[in-house]
C-alpha cells in the first residue's frame, strides 16, 4: 500500500520520527511517500491509501497545530477522505491537546482519522510503523 507522511519542520525531531516511521512501514512492505511542510511540490500524495501527519506540542496550555503545518493542510484538498493517523513528539504540558488539535484541523480537511501516537523516540516510531495493520 502507499502511505504518506507529511510533518512539520519546525522541530528536528519530527522529521527524525517520520523517517523512523517511514522505515517501519516499509519493513511492512507498504511504499511510503514523504512530505516536509516546505515541500513545493506534493506529487504522488493524491495516491497514498493513508496518510499521516507529525507535528510537535506548541505550548503547555493552549497548543495549537504550527502554522505552517496548518496551512499546509489546508491547500491540500487532495486528503480529503483519506484514512489519517496524526502524531506528535512525547514530552511537555499539552501534548494531548496539541494531538486533538493537530487531529481537528486535520478533520476540517477531510481525513477520516483511524489513528493517533505520541510517540517518546525513534525506537517508539520505527516500532509502531513496524506493527501498525493499515487496512487497504
Amino acid at each position: 500500500m502507499l502511505v504518506g507522511i507529511i510533518y512539520s519542520t519546525e522541530k528536528k525531531v519530527i522529521g527524525k520520527l517520520a523517517d523512523a516511521l517511514k522505515r517501519g512501514l516499509e519493513e511492512q512492505g507498504h511504499q511510503v511517500k514523504v512530505f516536509s511542510d516546505n515541500t513545493e511540490s506534493f506529487t504522488g500524495l493524491a495516491a497514498c491509501k493513508t496518510l499521516v501527519v507529525g507535528s510537535y506540542v506548541t505550548g503547555g496550555f493552549k497548543p495549537k497545530t504550527p502554522p505552517r503545518l496548518r496551512d499546509v493542510l489546508s491547500k491540500l484538498s487532495i486528503i480529503s477522505g483519506k484514512r489519517s493517523i496524526a502524531f506528535v513528539a512525547r514530552g511537555g504540558i499539552g501534548e494531548r491537546k496539541a494531538l486533538v488539535k493537530l487531529m481537528n484541523d486535520m478533520e476540517k480537511q477531510g481525513c477520516y482519522m483511524v489513528d493517533q501516537q505520541s510517540f517518546a523516540s525513534e525506537d517508539d516510531a520505527y516500532r509502531f510503523g513496524k506493527s501498525v495493520a493499515l487496512k487497504t
